[in-house]
C-alpha cells in the first residue's frame, strides 16, 4: 500500500516544482516587456534612494534573535506574515505592472492563508506566548509613481523574504522537539521565498536597478 503513497507524493512535489518554474517564467517574460519602459522613464536609482529603508541586515537579524523556540517562531513570523500582506495589498492598488500584480496577489493569497495557521497555532498550543518585538522591513509608498513604488516594493521585499528564510533556518535548528506542522511550514517559507526571491531580483536588474546595500542603514 505504501507504494501508490509514494507515488502520489512524488507526483505533487514534481507538480508543485514545475508550478513554481512556470510562475517564475512568466514573470520573467512580462518585465522582459518593460526593460525599454524603465530605462525610457528614467527612474533609475531614484525610487530606492527614497526614504529611509527600515529593511536593513539589523532588522533581519533581530527577527531571526527573537526565535528562541517554537512560540516565539510562531509569534515573530506573524507579524512579518502581516507587514508582507499589508504592503503586497497596498502595491496592489498601484501598480500598473501585470508581473508586478501578479507577484503581489501571490503574497497576499499564500501568506493570508499562513497568517490563520499562525494565529490557529498560538491560540491552540501557546496561549500564553505574547507579541515579539519586531521591526518593520517595507517602506510606504507615499507620493511615488507607479513605476516607483513598484522598485520599492520589489527591493524591500527581497529583503523581507530574506528575514522570513533567516528565521526559518533559526527555528529549525533549535534543538529538541519540534511540532511537524511548523516544520512543515518552515521548509515552506525558505522554498517558497527563496524562488520569489530570485524573481524578484531578476525584476531589478531587468528594470536596470540595482539592488541596494541596506548595511549601513
Amino acid at each position: 500500500m505504501s507504494a501508490p503513497q509514494t507515488t502520489t507524493l512524488g507526483a505533487r512535489l514534481r507538480e508543485r516544482l514545475s508550478d513554481d518554474v512556470e510562475r517564475s517564467i512568466v514573470v520573467m517574460l512580462a518585465a522582459t516587456a518593460l526593460v525599454a519602459l524603465a530605462f525610457a522613464t528614467g527612474l533609475g536609482q531614484r525610487a530606492i534612494e527614497h526614504g529611509v529603508h527600515a529593511a536593513d541586515a539589523h532588522a533581519a537579524a533581530s527577527h531571526a534573535a527573537e526565535v528562541r523556540n517554537e512560540a516565539t517562531f510562531i509569534a515573530a513570523m506573524l507579524p512579518h506574515h502581516e507587514e508582507a500582506v499589508t504592503s503586497a495589498q497596498a502595491i496592489l492598488t498601484l501598480t500598473e505592472r501585470d508581473e508586478v500584480r501578479a507577484l503581489a496577489a501571490d503574497i497576499v493569497a499564500a501568506q493570508a492563508s499562513e497568517i490563520g495557521q499562525l494565529r490557529g497555532w498560538l491560540a491552540a498550543w501557546y496561549p500564553e506566548q505574547g507579541p515579539v518585538r519586531y521591526d518593520p522591513m517595507m517602506r510606504p509608498f507615499t507620493g511615488l509613481r507607479p513605476a516607483e513604488a513598484d522598485q520599492i516594493f520589489v527591493a524591500d521585499m527581497i529583503h523581507h523574504h530574506e528575514g522570513a528564510i533567516e528565521m526559518a533556518e533559526a527555528y529549525l535548528a533549535l534543538r529538541g522537539s519540534k511540532r511537524p506542522e511548523v516544520e512543515a511550514l518552515a521548509d515552506e517559507v525558505i522554498r517558497v521565498q527563496r524562488a520569489e526571491i530570485a524573481a524578484l531580483q531578476l525584476l531589478l536588474r531587468m528594470w536596470g536597478v540595482a539592488e541596494p546595500d541596506h548595511g549601513g542603514h
